[in-house]
């Protein structure tokens, strides 16, 4: 039986998938990691996790091939598109490609933590209200 993955982080920076992970898993939640695209595309926890964190510029790759590979498989999966070039072109791009969120790096625990409360609570609300 496959473990269930409550995030996947998808980012090329080890430092920041490890930070990510460092910031959630004390908060009872599992993280798995991916550095490129193909690895998060033949992940078990893309099909599995309850959130995906992907940056938006993967070395030489876009991080928007995993969010709407995500989006294709999982189109209610919350996903929240990290990157460190916050522009408003990028956020309506990503919106475009099905991320629900954004979050600018660099970003402190407190506001992943926050984001990351956020989209999962709200991931849960419209799981009850679409099971009514």
């Amino acid at each position: 039986m496959s473990r269930p993955w409550d995030v996947l982080v998808v980012d090329d920076e080890a430092v920041v998938r490890g930070g990510v992970k460092l910031v959630l898993e004390p908060e009872g939640l599992t993280v798995a990691q991916a550095a490129t695209v193909a690895e998060a595309l033949a992940s078990e926890a893309l099909n599995e996790c309850r959130l995906l964190l992907c940056d938006l510029m993967l070395q030489g790759e876009s991080g928007l091939e995993v969010v709407s590979e995500a989006r294709r498989r999982r189109p209610a999966l919350p996903i929240v598109l990290m990157t460190g070039y916050a522009t408003d072109d990028n956020a309506a791009l990503g919106a475009r490609c099905g991320a629900t969120d954004f979050l600018a790096k660099p970003f402190d625990d407190v506001e992943l933590l926050d984001q990351v409360r956020r989209v999962l609570v709200g991931a849960r609300t419209d799981e009850k209200e679409g099971s009514s």
